[in-house]
């Protein structure tokens, strides 16, 4: 938690079979510090029933560049996983990342003017955090 910045932040992860690792970090990111962090969620799952449900109540974005920008520059934090459903279905056990050509998540920090942000990868077997 200490390297994760008190203003704006990226937070960008591996999304894996299950992204259990990051619904832990944003748990216990709150309970912390009180900080909530965003999270980027494909838009495929706001049309599957009940499941809005769970997303009002939790900072969701599935909107697009325009607003994970303003939400950066708000000084929240963003959490997003390039690789989305493709790593979550096609990854195998040595956690390759499957992000083909994805860099929109680079452009809304370069965007935002957010300078540091922190790649979580490999979170499930516990290699960390590291400061880009």
């Amino acid at each position: 938690m200490e390297k994760i910045p008190e203003g704006p932040g990226l937070i960008v992860y591996y999304h894996g079979a299950s992204p259990i690792d990051y619904c832990y970090f944003i748990c216990n990111l709150y309970i912390q510090t009180g900080r909530l962090c965003y999270s980027v969620v494909d838009h495929l799952f706001f049309k599957l029933p009940g499941i809005e449900l769970l997303f009002n109540l939790l900072p969701t974005v599935h909107s697009g560049r325009d607003e994970s920008v303003e939400i950066l520059k708000k000084g929240n934090l963003l959490g997003v996983s390039p690789g989305g459903s493709r790593e979550a279905f096609f990854s195998d056990e040595n956690y390759n990342l499957l992000w083909g050509n994805r860099k929109g998540f680079a452009q809304v920090a370069i965007d935002a003017k957010v300078v540091s942000g922190s790649l979580c990868h490999r979170a499930c077997d516990g290699n960390g955090a590291l400061d880009f």
